[in-house]
């Protein structure tokens, strides 16, 4: 039944015309805009359909010398937003939003889209606290 977590939330989304992009049989992405950028999330499912993993990217880039500025920042967001994580990968400074949770078949389309909405709702809330670490 692998798989099926994935099919039938991306067609939960598409009846509410939300543009689906499949990369994998088990992972695809959703482009949003909020105020002030947008913001990729990225839905991958487990091959027992039980588990989605949500990575929210592509909303800020920190240049290396502002590295340690914005750990303390990652830190009071990480503390203040309690669904959501942010990760900071020094590779490329790339801040992402992560989170897990546990779904059942027959809900995963609302489920999921609770979780996507709570995650934009969230970066949305927390990158003016980024921009002005940046720009500080």
């Amino acid at each position: 039944m692998a798989g099926m977590a994935a099919k039938l939330v991306a067609g939960f989304f598409e009846s509410r015309d939300i543009k689906v992009n499949v990369m994998e049989d088990n992972i695809f992405r959703i482009g949003w805009s909020f105020n002030g950028g947008t913001l990729d999330i990225y839905f991958s499912f487990d091959e027992t359909d039980t588990h989605v993993h949500l990575e929210g990217m592509n909303f800020i880039k920190v240049t290396e010398d502002k590295f340690d500025k914005m750990y303390k920042v990652l830190n009071e967001c990480n503390f203040k937003y309690s669904h959501v994580k942010f990760v900071l990968d020094p590779s490329d400074g790339l801040i992402s939003a992560r989170d897990d949770a546990l779904i059942q078949l027959d809900t995963c389309g609302a489920e999921c889209f609770e979780l996507m909405i709570r995650m934009l709702r969230i970066v949305e809330d927390a990158y003016p606290t980024f921009m002005k670490a940046m720009w500080a």
